[in-house]
């Protein structure tokens, strides 16, 4: 399962705090191909939802919802963040041993 650091937990609480979101709402992960046609490049998607899909993971301890092509692919890796002042960057890494 995905892990998330407590500063990428924090940075998305901050981020949906500071949208006009409801009760429940959370970031999506999904995966995103570059190019026509599913060629080129895959990258990790984040959008800001108001629920999660059915048949998401859900990871309510940081309000994080990961489609289940994507929760596979993440399943050994570790979300952080970057913080610095009102920028976040997010990572996808490997997980320490």
């Amino acid at each position: 399962m995905l892990a998330v650091t407590d500063t990428a937990a924090d940075a998305i609480g901050g981020i949906l705090a500071s949208r006009d979101l409801p009760e429940g709402a959370g970031v999506r992960l999904a995966r995103e191909t570059a190019g026509a046609e599913g060629g080129g490049d895959a990258g990790i998607r984040l959008d800001l939802v108001t629920e999660p899909v059915v048949g998401d993971e859900v990871l309510e301890e940081a309000q994080v919802f990961i489609e289940p092509e994507t929760a596979r692919l993440l399943d050994d890796k570790l979300l952080d963040a970057e913080v610095a002042g009102d920028e976040v960057r997010f990572a996808v890494k490997e997980q320490a041993a």
